[in-house]
C-alpha cells in the first residue's frame, strides 16, 4: 500500500519529478516491447507504464493523472506518428482505465480498503475494455470478437496483480516519497512555438472527419481509391522517403489480427479452396484491412500539419492550471528518443523470466534506468 498524496511545496519541483515520472512510464513501454505480442490479441501487453498512473494518482490528484496519461499518449505518437485508429485505441483505453483507478483510489483507496494490486486489476480490466470497444467499432464488427472476453478477463487479473505488486517497489526508486527531487529544470522546448495557421487546423479537422467516414464506406472501388490516395498523399509529404507508401505494413500484426477476426469467424458461404472461411469473410478482410490502411496512413497527415501542436496547445485551454504538468511533457518529449534508445533492450525478454521472478527483474531494470534519466535530464 503506497502513501496519500505528498504535498509539495516549489512547483519548479514538481515539474522535475513530473517529467522524471513521464521518461519512466516511456522506459517501461520500451520494456514492453520486448514482450512477444499475441497475433490475435496484437495489442494485449502487460500495462507496466500503469506503474506510474497509480502513483501519480496518489501523488498528484485524479485530474493532473488524467492530463499525465493524455500527455504521454502525445509524446509517444510524436514520434512514431497519430492515426484515428492508434489514437482512439490509445486514449480511450488509457484514459478510461486512468479515470477508473482515479474513482477506486478516491473512493477506497485513501480509506486503506484497497491496495495497489486491486487498483491495478480495476485499471487494467477498464484499459482492455475500452479497447475492446474501439476495436469492435473501428476493426471488426464481429460479434466472435467478444469471446476473447475470459481471456482478457484472465490477463488483466495476471497482470494487474503483477503491476500492483511492484508500484511500492517502482515508488521508491523514482522518487515517490521525495518532496523534492533533484535540482530544477527548464524545458527548452516551448510548444506551440507559433500560432497555428487556420489552414492546418483545416486540414487535420477534414483529415479527421474522412477517416470517421471511412467506416461507413462499404464500396470496395471508394476504398481502394482511399487507400491509394492516403499513401499517394504521405509519399508526397515525404518524397524523400519512397517506402512510406507502404508504411501502414509496419503494423502487419493488426492485419493478421483482421484476418484471423473474418477468415475464420464468419458465417456465410464456404470457400472450397480455403478451409474454414467464407465469401462473406473474405470480402470483410479486405474491406476492413483497406480502412485500416487509410488511418494508418493518416499519421503523416496529422505530423505535417502540426496535430502535434494543436493537441498541447488544447491540453493549456482545458488545463489552464496546470502548466508544470505540460511543462513536464514537453521536457519527456525533447528527451524521449535518448530515453527510448537507452531502454530499449536489444533482445525480446521471454514472457516466462517477468512472471517468473518479476520484482527482482523489474527492481533492477527500474534502478538503473532510473540512474540515467537523472543524468539526462540533469
Amino acid at each position: 500500500m503506497i502513501l496519500g498524496t505528498l504535498s509539495i511545496e516549489n512547483q519548479r519541483y514538481a515539474a522535475r519529478q513530473k517529467a522524471m515520472w513521464l521518461l519512466a512510464a516511456a522506459a517501461l513501454n520500451a520494456l514492453e516491447l520486448a514482450i512477444p505480442r499475441l497475433p490475435f490479441l496484437p495489442w494485449l501487453k502487460p500495462g507496466f507504464a500503469n506503474i506510474i498512473t497509480i502513483l501519480w494518482i496518489a501523488k498528484f490528484g485524479a485530474a493532473d493523472a488524467m492530463l499525465y496519461t493524455a500527455l504521454r499518449i502525445w509524446v509517444s505518437g510524436f514520434y512514431f506518428g497519430f492515426s484515428l485508429f492508434t489514437l482512439s485505441l490509445s486514449l480511450t483505453g488509457g484514459l478510461l482505465s486512468t479515470a477508473a483507478m482515479s474513482l477506486l483510489w478516491m473512493t477506497l483507496g485513501r480509506r486503506g480498503l484497497v491496495g495497489t494490486v486491486g487498483i491495478a486489476v480495476t485499471g487494467a480490466l477498464f484499459h482492455n475494455a475500452g479497447q475492446l470497444g474501439v476495436v469492435y467499432l473501428t476493426m471488426s464488427r464481429n460479434m466472435s470478437l467478444f469471446g476473447q472476453i475470459p481471456f482478457m478477463l484472465g490477463a488483466s487479473a495476471l497482470f494487474g496483480c503483477v503491476t500492483g505488486a511492484l508500484t511500492p517497489a517502482v515508488a521508491k526508486i523514482i522518487g515517490y516519497y521525495d518532496n523534492t527531487v533533484g535540482v530544477d529544470i527548464k524545458p527548452k522546448i516551448t510548444i506551440p512555438r507559433q500560432p497555428v495557421k487556420m489552414t492546418d487546423k483545416i486540414v487535420v479537422i477534414m483529415t479527421f472527419a474522412v477517416s470517421i467516414s471511412i467506416m461507413f464506406v462499404s464500396n470496395s472501388q471508394i476504398l481502394i481509391l482511399s487507400a491509394i490516395l492516403f499513401s499517394l498523399i504521405s509519399l508526397i509529404l515525404n518524397p524523400k522517403k519512397p517506402a512510406i507508401f507502404f508504411y501502414p505494413l509496419k503494423f502487419y500484426m493488426l492485419f493478421i489480427f483482421i484476418a484471423i477476426t473474418y477468415l475464420f469467424f464468419a458465417y456465410g458461404t464456404r470457400v472450397e479452396w480455403l478451409p474454414f472461411t467464407t465469401n462473406e469473410g473474405l470480402t470483410a478482410f479486405y474491406k476492413q484491412s483497406l480502412r485500416l490502411w487509410c488511418w494508418l496512413q493518416t499519421a503523416h497527415v496529422f505530423k505535417k500539419f502540426r496535430f502535434h501542436e494543436q493537441f498541447i496547445g488544447a491540453l493549456y485551454k482545458f488545463f489552464p492550471n496546470k502548466s508544470d504538468t505540460i511543462e513536464a511533457g514537453m521536457t519527456a518529449l525533447e528527451h524521449f528518443p535518448e530515453v527510448i534508445r537507452i531502454t530499449k533492450p536489444e533482445k525480446k525478454i521471454p514472457l516466462k523470466t517477468l512472471l517468473l521472478n518479476p520484482q527482482t527483474a523489474l527492481k533492477t531494470y527500474m534502478a538503473e534506468i532510473s540512474r540515467r534519466l537523472e543524468r539526462i535530464v540533469e
